[in-house]
């Protein structure tokens, strides 16, 4: 258990999202997102205060994917327990993996020899597009055989959650990171940002979704607490 009485810094994993405004006077402001995300400002009748209605969707900015994101039966953000979404996690560079001829390399069981049972598992890198490292189907099944409590993978999936593979009819192992963690009920974070700020292999993560029965992936505000010594 975390010590409340010991140093840390806190770093923000939450990547920012500036989305669409719609002001009570008309005025429309464009935001940066690809999906769509929008505030609709709007008068509440009995205090004249302002509120908003969202329309977005619920895989856009640091969000958690759940059980119920794979099957119909699978828990959602209200029914997964609280202890899922906390704890020590491992964060792991993989600067290392240079991609070979342009295209990314695979995460391995070899490179999880640092997993313990009950970590979540941050992953990181600096490469982006075709460059990026995949994890393996053979790892994901490794990581749920680890019993890890969580993966989570920065923003642009640096470290890409499937093997490139998965795009192509007929792959025996498509999906198969999602498949195996989420039908394990092992909670996917994706969007994570800034995990290059942390100096430290180990941190204390906090990423909590909203209790919303029936929610399939919720929003969080991720935050790792690194120990100050």
């Amino acid at each position: 258990m975390i010590d409340l009485q010991k140093g840390y810094r806190i770093i923000d994993l939450s990547q920012e999202i500036r989305p669409d405004l719609l002001e009570l006077n008309g005025d429309y402001t464009w935001g940066t997102n690809v999906r769509r995300f929008t505030l609709r400002q709007f008068m509440a009748k009995h205090d004249q205060m302002i509120m908003h209605f969202v329309e977005t969707e619920t895989h856009i900015g640091t969000h958690v994917e759940l059980p119920r994101h794979l099957r119909k039966d699978g828990r959602s953000a209200a029914e997964m327990p609280l202890e899922s979404f906390f704890g020590e996690a491992l964060v792991l560079n993989f600067d290392f993996l240079g991609p070979k001829e342009g295209k990314g390399q695979p995460v391995t069981p070899s490179h999880l020899e640092r997993v313990r049972e009950g970590d979540i598992v941050l992953m990181w890198s600096r490469y982006k597009g075709d460059e990026r490292p995949y994890i393996a189907p053979e790892t994901a099944r490794r990581l749920v055989a680890r019993r890890i409590k969580m993966l989570g993978v920065t923003w642009d999936m640096s470290v890409n959650l499937e093997d490139p593979r998965s795009y192509d009819p007929g792959f025996a192992d498509a999906w198969a990171t999602h498949k195996s963690l989420l039908g394990n009920e092992i909670p996917i974070v994706e969007n994570l940002d800034h995990l290059e700020e942390v100096a430290k292999e180990r941190v204390f993560f906090i990423g909590l979704p909203l209790r919303v029965v029936d929610l399939e992936s919720s929003w969080i505000r991720a935050i790792a607490l690194e120990p100050l010594d």
